[in-house]
């Protein structure tokens, strides 16, 4: 019997000797990047999907017998059509539509209709761990600009795009969540976002506009988007239905103009994503959809202010500041700058408390006296005694002190 066959020398270039992870969960667990698991609407989903089977089960019994229509369900993108000019106010047919995998894959597949290796793009100072990795995978170089506690700063902006001119890189595109932000929690100002988009024509920058968070408001008034300030084209508008409905669904979508939606077409792999998964998110927003919005959100208010309590009562006097959404899942933690929060995160978590350390989100290497917390997971008493423990374990090892030894 031969032994393991060798494959060292068929690799392809591009491949990479990536360890398979195993997701942990700690007692606490703020890492995570899901909503309130007991908002998932498992009955609203079943009865959707059982009235659809009683009154168009021919259709989808012809439906599923066939590969989905490459840019996915036409219900759902009917569907998806209306809720984008109900709720921000852009008018798209569903033909301008692609549904994909998650708001992940719509991500990825315009990074590489706009990305050769080498180009410069912009984030966030601190931006999604998702999209930035897919931005470093396709050979991008990342730059994060200027942020504050309402996101990026256009002055800024304008001075960084300068600054990265005069050592010869210019942007190819800006990517910004601008509602909710991953994983600062801010909410960009329509003034700001106006500003952005007068830098934007001026330097031939196209945005990414991200807004896979916009349903989850809770406090204040969302912000027009980019897309419906600006309908040139120089917008594409990314969101999806995972955070509000259920993240294992893996439903999002994307709107561009014509040209980009080809290309970003062509790095597709297969057909549109999963059918009976888009049955069930359409059956079920086209008859819940305010009723669904109207339960989750509240819950979520209660987990933020629960979570900000107990930061009050237990970080006060510690030089720790925290973010206070609107909105999302993801309150932003900032130690004083000495404070390594990357090297006591594994301790913290066998300690019982998760989170993720800023560098996994710092295109520009910094952050490590950061922190996202995620405040949407766990029930509003966990958030209260989870931070407590937090709390003590950065004690325990000299974090609040200053004296931190891993």
């Amino acid at each position: 019997m031969p032994g393991s066959f060798n494959y060292d020398d068929l690799f392809s270039a591009d491949s990479q000797d990536t360890p398979l992870k195993v997701v942990t969960h700690a007692e606490y667990d703020f890492a995570v990047a899901y909503p309130a698991p007991e908002t998932l609407p498992v009955d609203g989903l079943t009865q959707a999907l059982q009235v659809m089977l009683d009154t168009r089960a021919e259709d989808l019994a012809r439906n599923l017998a066939y590969y989905p229509h490459v840019q996915g369900s036409p219900e759902l993108r009917e569907f998806t059509a209306g809720k984008l000019l109900s709720d921000r106010g852009i008018s798209v047919s569903p033909d301008e539509i692609m549904l994909t995998a998650g708001s992940g894959e719509a991500i990825g597949l315009v990074i590489q209709a706009l990305t050769n290796p080498g180009d410069t793009v912009l984030t966030e100072r601190y931006v999604y761990t998702g999209t930035l990795n897919q931005l470093q995978r396709f050979g991008a170089d990342v730059v994060g600009a200027p942020i504050d506690d309402m996101g990026i700063m256009p002055e800024a902006l304008d001075r960084l795009i300068d600054e990265l001119a005069e050592d010869g890189r210019r942007p190819k595109y800006l990517y910004t969540i601008a509602e909710h932000q991953n994983p600062t929690g801010s909410t960009l100002p329509e003034a700001r976002r106006r500003q952005i988009l007068d830098i934007a024509h001026r330097r031939n920058m196209p945005i990414i506009e991200d807004e896979c968070y916009v349903d989850l408001r809770f406090e204040g008034e969302t912000q027009p988007a980019f897309r419906t300030l600006d309908d040139s084209g120089i917008v594409i508008h990314v969101a999806s239905y995972s955070k509000l409905v259920a993240p294992g669904l893996r439903l999002g979508f994307f709107t561009a103009q014509d040209d980009v939606m080809r290309r970003a077409s062509s790095f597709k792999i297969g057909s549109g994503p999963n059918q009976f998964s888009a049955y069930a998110v359409e059956g079920f927003l086209r008859e819940n959809l305010d009723r669904h919005r109207a339960a989750l959100n509240p819950l979520l208010r209660e987990k933020r202010d629960a979570m900000i309590a107990s930061l009050e009562e237990n970080f006060a006097g510690t030089g720790a500041t925290w973010s206070r959404p609107q909105g999302g899942c993801y309150v932003w933690l900032t130690m004083p700058e000495k404070a390594d929060l990357g090297a006591v995160q594994q301790g913290c978590m066998d300690g019982g408390v998760g989170y993720v350390a800023g560098p996994a989100f710092a295109p520009n290497n910094d952050g490590a006296h950061c922190a996202r917390l995620c405040f949407a997971f766990e029930t509003p008493e966990k958030n209260r005694k989870g931070i407590a423990r937090l709390a003590e374990l950065f004690d325990d090892m000299g974090v609040l002190s200053g004296t931190a030894s891993v």
